[in-house]
């Protein structure tokens, strides 16, 4: 079913963010900053869309988005806190993974459009993905909106943003996303609704579950090693073309189903593991694994040291 999961951040140079690095990874593309150097991230791949959209009468320089963030770092060097500098809201949304990409598409420019263009604001968005890696349903949305508006042929003042009114504008985009969401799951023919509010706000008994993150890179060198081959969706990346009558036309192809969820329950990972250990694993230490499962490994091979690789440690173990 369709899930609710917004979060809002700021792109601050006081953590050593740059808006430019994080729409060159909202993107996949390479852009380059003002100091001369660049942020790759044309290999990164699951990129599905992205988009530069600007509200009416912006200049020609907008649509480029290496521009338009390079003009951005430059406003913000003039600063009075150059080095403490806010530069952008960050989004991170759940999409409905429901709805087609196109559909996805239409959701987003929604909420864009009432929220950030219609009060003067431009915005950088992208859709990626599901991480192979993780739940196929995972298709997401990226949003940057930098805190200055473009005035004229350059950036104005700042939006400030005190503690108290940051919160209440930000349970105002949750509760607009929720809203435009079930609408559009609606106008589709899907009964699913997605809901803003914490589960207890909702009356609702259900245990809360935990974002976890992403994996560490010694975990996910482990699952490589472990788990089966997981069959990769075939996606290809969305393109934009504009007829003469100015129409646009979408391109792509993604198939949810195709990308599978990572295989960490006991059913998945027992054949794994027997197969490692050529299939000789004594009853008691299947026992063993189906008690304690993935998230206690160190403690399995401690006791079971033969599976793990003659006595080495459960990492080198299992990554020979």
């Amino acid at each position: 079913m369709a899930i609710f999961h917004l979060t809002h951040s700021f792109v601050r140079r006081s953590n050593g963010s740059s808006s430019i690095a994080t729409a060159a990874y909202n993107s996949g593309e390479k852009l380059a900053d003002t100091k001369g150097s660049s942020a790759d991230y044309t290999r990164k791949g699951g990129v599905l869309f992205s988009e530069i959209t600007l509200p009416a009468g912006s200049p020609e320089w907008a649509n480029d988005r290496g521009e338009l963030w390079r003009r951005l770092e430059a406003r913000e060097d003039r600063s009075t806190s150059p080095r403490k500098a806010l530069l952008a809201h960050n989004f991170n949304i759940a999409l409905p993974h429901e709805l087609t990409l196109e559909q996805n598409i239409f959701l987003a420019r929604d909420f864009i459009r009432e929220q950030f263009i219609r009060k003067g604001y431009a915005v950088d968005w992208a859709i990626h993905a599901p991480d192979p890696r993780s739940d196929s349903r995972n298709i997401h949305l990226h949003i940057l909106v930098p805190l200055r508006k473009i005035e004229g042929e350059s950036y104005g003042n700042k939006a400030r943003y005190p503690r108290n009114e940051l919160r209440q504008q930000v349970i105002a985009w949750r509760k607009s996303w929720a809203n435009l969401t079930n609408r559009h799951l609606k106008r589709y023919g899907h009964r699913k609704a997605i809901d803003e509010r914490s589960l207890k706000a909702q009356g609702s008994k259900r245990i809360p579950t935990r974002h976890r993150g992403i994996r560490s890179k010694t975990t996910r060198k482990i699952l490589d090693r472990i788990r089966p081959p997981q069959p990769r969706s075939p996606i290809v990346r969305t393109t934009k073309q504009t007829g003469k009558d100015g129409g646009i036309t979408l391109r792509a192809i993604i198939t949810h189903s195709a990308l599978s969820k990572i295989g960490t329950t006991t059913k998945s990972f027992v054949p794994a593991l027997k197969s490692i250990s050529g299939g000789g694993w004594p009853p008691a230490a299947i026992a063993d694994w189906k008690a304690w499962g993935h998230r206690e490994t160190a403690r399995f091979f401690a006791k079971w040291p033969e599976l793990g690789g003659g006595g080495r440690s459960p990492l080198g173990g299992l990554n020979r």
